[in-house]
């Protein structure tokens, strides 16, 4: 078993194919810090652009935690983006505020493969663990842009996306 492993991502929104990555990390390793790291303005026009609502991170952190409201060895902590030079360029700085975050000593990182050279280069002392973003095909893009994809978000989230188009917001 892993000590202490990790995944990230923007979570926006948290949808079924981020549990599933979760719940591996969760038989894995002994504790996983789930890190929710965005640059808050980006994510915006991301949800603005495809007439999605946008949730705070602080927000789509809660609907996580009430999610693994019962496992008391996940840890959940946020990654301010805002002012790093666009991936790949600002991994150096992101790097060391991801450490300043975290803190764990952390020992997997769970990952696309797209990922592997620069976690190896920029966290050379955790394994990397491959996931298949395909195993689960949906993702974030999916959802801001096709409200039938709503039911893969997770449970906790549905409810308030559902709430804003019911509002008579239109969705494109």
């Amino acid at each position: 078993m892993r000590k202490v492993g990790c995944f990230v991502g923007k979570f926006l929104p948290p949808h079924i194919g981020h549990l599933s990555v979760i719940d591996k990390a969760l038989k894995e390793c002994e504790k996983v810090v789930v890190v929710l790291a965005e640059n808050p303005e980006r994510s915006e026009k991301l949800c603005k652009e495809a007439n999605f609502p946008y949730f705070s991170a602080t927000t789509r952190l809660e609907w996580l935690k009430q999610h693994y409201k019962n496992h008391n060895n996940i840890k959940f902590v946020f990654l301010d983006e805002s002012g790093l030079k666009p991936f790949p360029e600002g991994l150096a700085e992101w790097s060391q505020r991801f450490k300043a975050v975290v803190k764990d000593k952390l020992t997997a990182k769970y990952a696309d493969e797209s990922y592997r050279q620069l976690n190896e280069k920029y966290f050379p002392e955790c394994e990397f663990v491959p996931i298949d973003r395909d195993i689960i095909n949906i993702h974030g893009t999916d959802i801001r842009k096709n409200k039938n994809n709503i039911k893969y978000m997770i449970s906790e989230g549905i409810k308030q996306t559902m709430e804003y188009f019911e509002k008579g917001e239109k969705y494109e």
